[in-house]
């Protein structure tokens, strides 16, 4: 099977560039959108779109290509239309972990046991805590098992308890020449866990601690599994897709529950349960915090705005900045974490803080996503069935970029020149860079 090419959709992505802020944003990507949909299948992906802003904020690109969803009547894809941004939703997350650390209600180098209502200790280290700042830059010696995610109805302590069904043999936990103290390994877990945290240290659910406290404070009508967006944005919905057996193949968001419900994984066997039978603080999967943010491409917009400006007021700037302080550098002789996702060794990963890429660009990294100037870039990646996302900005300079694209193989991806992402992303984000220079 040859691999697939996005030069289709990406070759139309071109032009717009313009000074118009906000309010004529959509309109005018959608005015000045190409006419032609891009080709589909094994030559194509199902849509996508960028937004690049100057450091003064002033609009350099906006573009969207291709239809909402699959289908001959489907309508474009719009700027405003809500999707799944997989795993930037871990650094949109953290950033109430960051408010609740700002009040004194946890500290990053805690031990995580005391917020979680469970005792947590990796196997190979049981004298060891585990400190939130590990967890929170993948160096807890974590990982996904495969029972992963743990359902409604189930509890996230079990996947760390020997004798329960979701434990795995242990699975969940790093094996024993990786589990020493600084080891990067990425997994999703970390991020439900701290969820989990967030509920018991509150009192409150973790997907309204999220609208309530960072995305409605900034004018966002977006939310975690779709909790507290609008009727009229859900309507709106971009599903993710691939291509399967010569046509698209929802993957998720075929159907988006009613305003005000909210979507979380119901187990396979067993009732399904309603969000009167959730109980808080046992679960940090129900609202998937690693990756159910549910935004547009305007909304990422205005995300990466709040980070570039330094929280406005939302969290303070010294917050930010330890988030986009790296708290983990590869070491190529020490060999100190996995540079890809299961395992990988495809150098995606040189830098990470709490909750963001910090690119470094050596000779043996492979995230030269922008270019010379990489490492002055932060932000964060998306993988998740069909859409690659990013959301990124310039300390420097104080440039932003963000970025989705629908339809994508789950193998078989172009590799990209300067990099180990996709040539796909990469011919994206050189469209938005080109739009900086």
């Amino acid at each position: 099977m040859r691999p697939m090419s996005r030069r289709p959709i990406l070759a139309g992505l071109v032009g717009l560039s313009t000074s118009m802020g906000g309010a004529t944003l959509a309109a005018a990507a959608q005015q000045d959108g190409p006419a032609a949909l891009l080709a589909e299948g094994a030559d194509g992906v199902l849509n996508a779109g960028l937004i690049a802003r100057h450091g003064d904020g002033r609009l350099a690109r906006a573009q969207v290509a291709g239809p909402r969803r699959p289908g001959r009547d489907a309508p474009p894809f719009g700027l405003d239309d809500p999707f799944r941004v997989a795993s930037v939703s871990k650094m949109v997350a953290t950033v109430a972990f960051m408010q609740a650390v700002e009040a004194g209600q946890v500290g990053l180098d805690d031990d995580v046991s005391r917020a979680l209502g469970f005792r947590l200790r990796h196997p190979a280290n049981p004298d060891q805590p585990i400190s939130w700042r590990a967890v929170l830059s993948h160096t807890s010696g974590l990982r996904n098992g495969p029972s992963y995610p743990v359902p409604a109805g189930g509890r996230l302590v079990d996947v760390f308890t020997p004798g329960t069904a979701r434990f795995d043999g242990g699975a969940w936990f790093a094996p024993t020449e990786q589990a020493r103290p600084g080891f990067f390994a990425y997994a999703d877990v970390n991020f439900c866990l701290m969820a989990q945290a967030l509920e018991r240290i509150t009192g409150r659910r973790f997907d309204r601690i999220l609208h309530d406290q960072v995305l409605a404070p900034l004018g966002l009508d977006a939310g975690y599994n779709w909790s507290g967006v609008s009727q009229a944005k859900r309507d709106r919905v971009a599903p993710a897709c691939r291509w399967r057996n010569g046509g698209w193949a929802i993957e998720t968001d075929a159907e988006v529950p009613p305003a005000p419900r909210v979507f979380y994984t119901q187990p396979k066997d067993g009732p399904v349960l309603a969000e009167e039978d959730l109980h808080l603080g046992e679960n940090g999967f129900l609202f998937a915090p690693q990756g159910g943010l549910r935004l547009s491409l305007t909304d990422m917009d205005r995300l990466a705005a709040f980070f570039r400006r330094g929280g406005e007021g939302i969290v303070r700037r010294e917050s930010l900045e330890r988030m986009e302080t790296p708290a983990w550098v590869y070491d190529a002789k020490a060999r100190n974490g996995e540079t890809g996702e299961g395992g990988r060794d495809d150098g995606i990963f040189a830098g990470y803080g709490l909750a963001t890429s910090c690119p470094q660009h050596t000779d043996r990294a492979g995230d030269a996503f922008f270019g010379s100037d990489s490492p002055d870039w932060r932000g964060h990646l998306g993988d998740a069935y069909g859409w690659l996302t990013g959301l990124f900005w310039n300390r420097k300079d104080g440039r932003t970029l963000v970025w989705a694209i629908n339809g994508v193989r789950e193998t078989e991806r172009p590799v990209g020149r300067r990099s180990a992402l996709s040539l796909a992303e990469e011919r994206i984000i050189d469209l938005g860079l080109a739009a900086l220079a």
